[in-house]
């Protein structure tokens, strides 16, 4: 990384914060969509297909 662009973020603790905060969004962003991605998978492979035939089995 270029030196001046570290020592701007090392001196200046507004432009750290606004980093840091952006950088706290996107993962809490990336970690929103993976999770509905899992959740919206789930609902749709891993139910049964057809529930009164392995109901059935049971009894």
């Amino acid at each position: 990384m270029n030196r001046y662009v570290m020592e701007e973020f090392y001196q200046d603790p507004a432009l750290r914060e606004r980093l840091f905060g952006d950088a706290r969004r996107e993962r809490n962003r990336a970690i929103r969509a993976g999770f509905a991605w899992l959740v919206g998978y789930a609902k749709t492979h891993l139910v049964p297909h057809r529930p009164s035939r392995w109901i059935a089995r049971l009894g």
